[in-house]
């Protein structure tokens, strides 16, 4: 089992809607310094597991966030939505071949838009809570 870091890296990068908006430019947050647009970076934001007093549950639903990055909103849009489309409400695995993490459940759980006047970049985040099997052992 791979993590869900490397799964959400995985999803991300193997979706041909995304991949054909910011290519390979998939990053762990923060954004690299004079980076091409459009781009997207990830982070956790809120770490949760299942436990109970037997101990951990074996499942695990983090909350992650996903930012889109780019030089115009109608580009921004465009990426952000397809990023929705690919993670709200997905079920299955994420990762490949035996490196792979089930995913019980992804769903959106808010996010925001903003504009930085100084790098002159628009940004929208979105949040997905990722229900998945954690490896307990």
């Amino acid at each position: 089992m791979i993590s869900i870091e490397e799964g959400l890296y995985h999803k991300l990068t193997n979706t041909a809607a995304i991949t054909a908006i910011v290519s390979s430019r998939v990053y762990p947050a923060p954004l690299p310094q004079n980076p091409t647009l459009p781009a997207l970076t990830y982070q956790l934001i809120t770490p949760m597991s299942m436990t109970s007093h037997q101990g951990m549950g074996g499942t695990a639903f983090p909350r992650y966030q996903i930012t889109g990055w780019a030089s115009t909103l109608a580009e921004l849009v465009a990426l952000m939505k397809q990023v929705r489309i690919c993670l709200n409400g997905f079920k299955g695995t994420f990762g490949a071949g035996g490196s792979t993490v089930t995913v019980q459940s992804s769903l959106m759980a808010g996010g925001y838009d903003t504009y930085e006047p100084d790098t002159q970049r628009y940004m929208r985040a979105q949040d997905y809570i990722i229900y998945h099997a954690e490896d307990i052992t």
